[in-house]
This record gives structure tokens, sequence and C-alpha cells, in this order.
């Protein structure tokens, strides 16, 4: 019944995301290629390391760890560089990357900011400091970064921060105890829920592959919203478009309200996939402020206290029902990162994104398939095609025998090629092999357990 295929995700604040690699070692392959290439420098690596360890081996082979998506060896090796009076910069960038992702975020601001010290020019470390405030809550610590810290780049996110002086972001206020029930309207081809944002009632789409809270434009114009940034933004297909940003003094979901809610301003009209105008996108920004449970087989969003206390009691509540713990990763302001598998090929890195609508579970890149020897579908220009950033691109798709996420596997499921954007195989620094996506996921409640960094999956 719905074809329509949505990929809302913004490539935004991708500084931190991306890096240069170390210096290759003599007779191993000079290009990036795919996994199958990667695996063949991760060995070199490894075993120059074991013959000769020693701090340029051992960044070589953490590097490598890294690229490949094995974080916590990466950041094992890396722990003990760390240990010594040398504290190479290049293991001090790539170790606060990796906490950040993994979520320690106090540990990632340390060592952001003494690769900062090092080497006054690193813009990305500086955008790493910044970006930690961002994830804590820290906006009055990110407001008052120097501008010199960023080398005169524009940073929307630090526009945001300072704009919300004074006041505390994403504060949270319950109307009936730490517990609120949003239903799902429509549950497909993607969730969609109602909220009031300034006083204003409005249909939203959840979308896992949004940063902070998305408002159309011509809504947040029509509501005299200030815009206080804008930036150009990659999205499905490798569209660009401009994104503006603002902030909302109150967004309310069922019985909880956010006050002083960052937002983000794009044209969502468009991605009204039934009768139901969509005037928003719901994305990672307002979801981790709480315990959240996209629960699709129970048509409803439940948001709870993030709290280790709340995911305490919701443990035990759900015990029954809990089927499968995936450990995440965040990178940037907004990837979520898990290791999956496709048709037989295991450790591969999926961003997490619940935007994609439509038949296909997953979206894939030309290296992915290659690597995993699945043929390149015909692919072809279609009017039910559109992504955050219009429409008038090419997509083809093909069979998947065998999904997984952790341990869940999924059959005889349809897959994407030709929405991806350009460069996203390599746009982090470290492969991302793919984007999983709703028709996955809609057989689960599944909950972000953004303390704990799991991603925690019922029946």
């Amino acid at each position: 019944m719905f074809s329509r295929k949505l990929l809302v995700g913004v490539c935004a604040a991708v500084l931190i995301m991306t890096g240069a690699a170390a210096a290759q070692s003599p007779g191993m392959p000079q290009d990036r290629g795919d996994r199958s290439d990667l695996l063949v420098r991760l060995r070199y690596a490894e075993e120059a390391w074991q013959s000769e360890p020693g701090t340029e081996s051992a960044m070589e082979y953490a590097t490598r760890l890294f690229e490949a998506g094995h974080f916590e060896r990466s950041r094992e090796l890396l722990s003990s560089m760390l240990d010594g009076e040398e504290r190479p910069l290049d293991a001090i960038h790539l170790a606060a990357r990796l906490d950040y992702y993994m979520g320690d975020y106090a540990s990632a601001e340390k060592l952001f900011t003494e690769a900062v010290a090092g080497d006054p020019q690193n813009v990305r470390a500086a955008v790493g400091v910044l970006m930690t405030h961002y994830q804590t809550n820290a906006f009055e610590l990110g407001a008052a970064l120097p501008d010199e810290m960023f080398g005169g780049r524009p940073i929307p996110h630090l526009d945001v921060m300072r704009a919300m002086e004074g006041n505390e972001p994403y504060e949270v206020s319950w109307a009936d105890g730490p517990l609120a029930e949003v239903p799902f309207l429509d549950s497909d081809p993607l969730p969609v829920v109602e909220v009031t944002i300034d006083g204003r009632s409005i249909f939203v789409i959840i979308d896992t592959g949004a940063d902070m809270f998305v408002l159309d434009t011509e809504i947040a114009e029509d509501m005299g919203m200030e815009t206080v940034a804008t930036m150009q933004a990659m999205f499905a297909g490798g569209m660009q478009g401009e994104l503006g940003f603002g902030v909302a003094e109150s967004l309310t979901l069922g019985g909880v309200t956010l006050s002083n809610v960052p937002v983000s301003m794009l044209p969502t009209k468009a991605l009204s996939l039934t009768e139901r105008t969509i005037g928003g996108i719901m994305g990672v920004g307002v979801l981790k402020q709480f315990l959240s449970t996209m629960d699709y087989p129970g048509n409803r969003l439940v948001l709870r206290e993030r709290s280790a206390s709340a995911v305490e009691e919701f443990r035990e509540s759900e015990t029954e029902r809990i089927v499968e713990d995936v450990p995440f990763y965040l990178s940037s302001t907004h990837f979520l990162l898990a290791h999956g598998s496709i048709n037989g090929y295991i450790d591969l890195v999926f961003h997490v994104d619940s935007g994609l609508a439509g038949t296909p579970s997953f979206a894939a890149p030309r290296e992915l398939l290659e690597y995993a020897s699945i043929p390149i579908p015909e692919v072809e220009v279609r009017d039910d095609v559109i992504g955050g950033g219009g429409g008038g691109f090419a997509v083809g798709e093909f069979e998947i025998a065998e999904l997984g996420l952790g341990s869940l596997v999924g059959h005889d499921l349809v897959g994407s090629y030709g929405g991806q954007p350009p460069g996203s195989y390599w746009m982090a620094g470290f492969i991302i092999d793919g984007l999983i996506s709703h028709n996955f996921l809609r057989d689960y409640a599944w909950t972000l357990d953004f303390d704990g960094m799991r991603m925690i999956f019922a029946r």
C-alpha cells in the first residue's frame, strides 16, 4: 500500500566524525576501499604491532580497529599508549572520539580539551568539546567557548546554545508522574504522533535519523519562530537543502512537557505519507531526554524518566518480554550505530535509523553490496521516492535472505540501494555498512537507554 521511502537523517556536525587515518605501512593497500580491503590492512597492522610493539605500530593498529568498528578493542589499545609519559596527540584525539561514541562524555571532554591544547588548530577536537556539552545538555558551557576555537567556522549548534542563554535546555515537566504514553495515530509506513509545540498541535513522524526536533519551515514562519542559524545539509540520495535552527518555548508529548527545546527547520509537509499533514519530525534530540520506547506492536511511544532507577524498574517489569540487549554507539549528534550482519557477513556496523519507510528494511551503499556479493540492482527515478531534501534520485531494490542486529534476525527482507548519500560508507572515518530501519524494528518494542548505551528489544 505504501511504497514511498523516507530518509530524513541529516548529516550535521560531521566534523567530529571525520579524520585522517594514521599513515599506512609499506606494502599495505593505499586506498580505503571496502571492508574486505580494510580487513587486509587490519591484519597487516596487527602483525606489525605484534612483531614490533611500539607507539607507531600501536597507533596504526588502533586506527585500523577503529575503522573496522571494533571500538572497545581500539580504546583498550589506546589506553595502554596513554598510560605512559608520552601522550601522542593523535592517540588522545582518537581516544576522545571513542569515549564520545561510547557515552563517556566526561572523559571525552577532558581528552578533546587536551587535544586542542596540544594543537589549537585542531577544529575537529574543538567541535568535540562543544558536542560533549551538547550531549549532556550543558549548553551554558558550550555557549561560553570562544569563536577562535573553531577557526571562524560557523557551528549552528553553538549558535543555538548561545540563543538559549540563561535557560535550561529540555527542562522536563511531568503532568502526572514520570511516565507518558503517546499513541501512534499511524504505525505505517512510519509512526505518527500528535504533539503541541508553542501552543500549536501538529502531527510528526518519529525518526531516529534526525537530530533535534524538526519543525516544518512554513509552520515555523507562521508561528514567528526566530531563525538563529542555518546550514546546508545532506539528505537521502545526496540531495542538499537548507536547514534552519531555532528554539521553541515548549513541546508537549502526551503527559510530559519539555521547555526550551532546540529546533531545526525543514520543509516536512512533503513527507506526509497518509492523510495527515506532517508538520515535524521527532528526532534523537528529544528521545534521548527520556528512557524512550517505540512500542511498535503496542502502537505507542512510551516516555519514562531518564535515570538508573527507571531503567532498573523497566527491566524488572519487562523481564519476560525482553529478548535482546544491543550495545550502541552515538556518533556526531545523533547517529545511532550498532553491530549487525547481512546474509552471513558479520561484524558490520549499521546506522539504526527508523525513518526509512516503505518496503525496505535496509539501505545499502555500493561498497556493502560488493563486499557481501549482492548484485547491484537496477535503479530508476520514481515519483514516490522522497527524502528530507526532496526527490529526484534513483533507487533500486534487492533481496535479503537474512538481516541481523545483535542476535535479532529477520528473514526474506527487502533492501534499498541508491538512497545513501555519496561517501556515506566512510563519512565517519570508520565504515558504516548500511542503514537498518522501520520494517526490521517494527516487530519489537524498542527502548533506547542513553545512559547504559543499550538498545533493549522486547516482544
